[in-house]
């Protein structure tokens, strides 16, 4: 009579002292190799993406193809490390983007990115001289970025600048906070509006030509209206 072949499941079944000794197996080293595990919320990892912007004032989208991007990309190709397929660049009137990927197998990127930098600052020579820098960025995927607004109903902007001073020194002292850039800050402004036919009535003529001296600023005169505005911007005493 023939013997008929056992399939995997039946194998499994008909030797299951072999598969509980190799689960028992498995699951003790598991349980081994538990504390030896590397835990991290932000776990280390190999950002191989850089950004090189180039400015070049008073040129348009078409002539920044031609007289920046083309010559830098062909320099930036001529490294190997670079993956071609991955590096794209985006142009705008006066200036451009170039989004640059290493290669898999580049491991030590700081060493990459430094001779880089290097070569770039030599290559803009060769660039027309209205190119007024490039800069590399490679440091942008091991960041990240949070964005705080103040605003208030009844507060000057002296006080505004005064609490942003204070929240900047209280953000210096934890470790993990970078740099910080203030954007849309206001600056006191006094807006001293004149009815000319008012003024008229009183003796105010020579005070008023000598106001703008004693400024620093010009009267001028509001168009189709009949008031004069001053802005006056006076210096701290």
């Amino acid at each position: 009579m023939k013997r008929k072949k056992r399939n995997a499941v039946e194998w499994a079944m008909h030797y299951r002292q072999i598969i509980i000794l190799v689960v028992c197996c498995l699951v003790a080293l598991g349980i081994y190799s538990l504390p030896e595990m590397r835990k991290n919320e932000f776990p280390d990892f190999t950002v191989r993406q850089g950004l090189v912007v180039a400015v070049a004032p008073g040129n348009t989208s078409e002539e920044m193809v031609e007289q920046v991007t083309k010559p830098l990309e062909n320099y930036i190709f001529s490294y190997k490390e670079v993956k071609k397929e991955k590096s794209f660049s985006t142009n705008r009137d006066g200036i451009t983007y170039i989004q640059v990927e290493l290669n898999d197998e580049v491991n030590n990127k700081d060493e990459f990115w430094s001779k880089f930098k290097h070569g770039i600052s030599g290559f803009k020579s060769q660039l027309p001289a209205n190119v007024l820098a490039i800069q590399v960025l490679d440091d942008f995927g091991d960041t990240s970025a949070l964005l705080i607004t103040m605003e208030s109903q009844d507060k000057t902007y002296r006080e505004l600048k005064d609490y942003m001073d204070d929240l900047q020194d209280r953000l210096r002292k934890v470790k993990s906070v970078g740099r910080m850039t203030v954007y849309g800050m206001q600056k006191e402004q006094i807006s001293v509006v004149l009815n000319q036919d008012k003024l008229a009535k009183y003796v105010v003529g020579s005070a008023l030509g000598a106001l703008p001296h004693f400024c620093g600023r010009f009267p001028r005169a509001c168009p189709r209206t009949v008031l004069t505005c001053l802005h006056v911007h006076g210096s701290p005493l």
